[in-house]
Formats: structure tokens, sequence, C-alpha cells
């Protein structure tokens, strides 16, 4: 669609403006909660980690672990840093993997 003036140039409709029906429609916002769940537990040299995401009703459960050269000092936040950034990327391919069937809508990953 083209809107053409009366002097002759033309212009790109406004994105509110319903294709065909020649009206404006109310724009559609919508507003979503994602929940994030951590659960970090420390034992000796390993911290493991089980994450959970609710997307609006779809939940997706990682589990990831990061340890600890026995060489290395003891610094539990950066095993918490491995741990959960391993889970939040495993949650992040879960999700783009999710996102390619239903734009497919294949099985296929």
């Amino acid at each position: 669609m083209v809107i053409v003036r009366a002097d002759g140039t033309t212009a790109a409709p406004s994105p509110r403006l319903a294709a065909g029906a020649g009206e404006e429609q109310p724009a559609v916002r919508t507003t979503k909660d994602w929940q994030l769940s951590l659960h970090l537990v420390e034992e000796r040299d390993t911290t493991r980690v089980h994450a959970v995401l609710d997307a609006d009703g779809a939940v997706l459960h990682s589990d990831a672990y990061a340890r600890r050269n026995p060489l290395d000092d003891p610094a539990p936040a950066v095993g918490d840093e491995f741990a959960v950034g391993r889970a939040l990327i495993d949650l992040g391919h879960q999700l783009l993997r999710a996102g390619t069937r239903h734009a497919t809508g294949s099985a296929e990953e």
C-alpha cells in the first residue's frame, strides 16, 4: 500500500493503518513476565546449579556445574559465576531451538 497525496508525492502508510481497511487500528501491546529461579549448591571444589525458567507457562530446566582446579585458591563466587553462566547458556540454546521449531513448524533442531 502506498499513500498518494494530492500533490503527487507518495508516502508509506502508518503502521497502525490496517491494510485495506482504511481505518486506524489501536496499537497492540503485550506484557509478559518470565520467572527465572537459580538454586546453587557448593560442595568442596564443585558448584552445581539448577536453573528453572518459567516462560509464560512453558518451563525449561538446566543443570550445570563448575569445578575448581585443586591448585587454585578457593573462590566460591567464581564457581557460582561459571556454573550459572553455563546454565543460562543452556537455557538460551533451549529457547533458540524452541523458537526455531515454532517458526518452522518442524521437529528438527
